[in-house]
């Protein structure tokens, strides 16, 4: 298995009360999968994906990519992880807003010691993405839409081999969000494996998702 979580379990204090935002969840991915993951606002899906991309350390369960055990690692072993193996689409785009969008896009190679984009790439994934001719925009001349295009286009630069993906679709109009899973279909029968959470069920059926997961007060079933 790519992903696999055991008993994820992660808590949080709120108003004097413990909240079991991701409650003893179990999961696993193959290689060269689409897993969709549907819940509401509020859900733990957010949660989920932080916590199988090494970004926020679970109370107690394990996750596994490729063989390793996130927190086993060292923090510096665990970015080289992140950076070589995950592409991410947050819910927000949080670009660099004084990095034009070429550089927003280029920014995760200069995180690796042994890239495998190059500026080519990245204009190649800016044209697929609808935006080669905004390259030297800042984001702040950007729609909403057009800076969320321009983080579908930055998760891919290193190649990953999985794609975590939160809402990649919420700020796109009903045409260019065509495209963009146009795009991930694609990308998935080229072998990269996706992890989306979404409220979107038109997402989960567009891709024919054979496996899709319901997220409910953090329960995932």
């Amino acid at each position: 298995m790519l992903i696999t979580c055991t008993d994820l379990l992660k808590t949080y204090s709120c108003e004097g009360r413990m909240l079991k935002a991701v409650d003893s969840a179990n999961l696993t991915v193959s290689k060269g999968e689409f897993v969709t993951i549907l819940g509401h606002s509020g859900s733990g899906k957010t949660t989920l994906l932080s916590l199988i991309g090494g970004l926020t350390r679970p109370d107690s369960g394990t996750v596994y990519i490729d063989g390793i055990e996130n927190w086993q690692q060292s923090d510096s072993d665990l970015a080289v992880m992140r950076n070589r193996k995950i592409g991410f689409i947050f819910q927000f785009a949080s670009l660099i807003p004084t990095l034009t969008v070429i550089e927003n896009i280029l920014l995760p190679l200069s995180f690796s010691k042994s890239p495998e984009g190059d500026r080519g790439y990245a204009m190649d994934l800016l044209d697929r993405v609808g935006l080669a001719d905004r390259a030297n925009n800042l984001p702040g001349q950007l729609s909403g839409g057009q800076q969320r295009r321009v983080a579908i286009a930055r998760s891919f630069i290193n190649r990953p081999e999985i794609i975590l993906a939160d809402e990649p679709t919420g700020d796109l109009d009903e045409a260019t969000e065509d495209d963009i899973l146009a795009l991930f279909k694609e990308f998935n029968q080229n072998g990269v494996t996706f992890l989306v959470v979404t409220h979107n069920r038109d997402l989960a059926a567009s891709q024919q998702s054979p496996r899709v997961f319901n997220m409910v007060q953090g329960v995932l079933a």
